[in-house]
């Protein structure tokens, strides 16, 4: 489990996206590109793999931008993970228990274990959750006993 900077920077410029829409009113990656500091370029790549996705939509035209394909309530952090192809698996062998010269290896529960609580914890917030609590902490810490 490796996270790039793909998705560090397609979860910001969604956020971004959902900041400056305004009920639906297409944004331009220039203004996406210009707040987060982020290459045209580079964002114009993750947002083709994102319209791939169904994520968003392009809207042609002097106005023309880019708009959510769904709601963003609809959206999970790792749903855009995964479209700009980030890899959210800790285990060596893909899941497929042949880690170790064909044999599961000793640690494969663990790794295994942390792909759970990553998905779940990935899926369980959306874009629009992610804009509303920008101020406030997405994992409530529990006491350890």
């Amino acid at each position: 489990m490796n996270f790039t900077t793909k998705s560090h920077y397609a979860v910001n410029a969604l956020a971004d996206l959902e900041h400056l829409s305004g009920h639906n009113n297409p944004v331009s990656l220039r203004d996406i590109s210009l707040r987060q500091g982020i290459d045209l370029t580079y964002l114009e790549q993750l947002f083709r793999k994102l319209r791939i996705a169904g994520i968003v939509r392009s809207v042609r035209g002097r106005n023309g931008g880019y708009v959510y394909a769904v709601k963003p309530n609809d959206i999970s952090i790792k749903s855009i993970m995964e479209a700009v192809e980030e890899n959210l698996d800790a285990t060596n062998c893909a899941g497929t228990s042949s880690c170790h010269s064909g044999q599961r290896c000793n640690s494969h529960k663990l790794w295994d274990d942390l792909n759970n609580v990553v998905d779940k914890f990935l899926s369980d917030i959306s874009i629009s959750d992610l804009a509303e609590k920008s101020k406030g902490p997405h994992i409530v810490l529990k006491e350890i006993q």
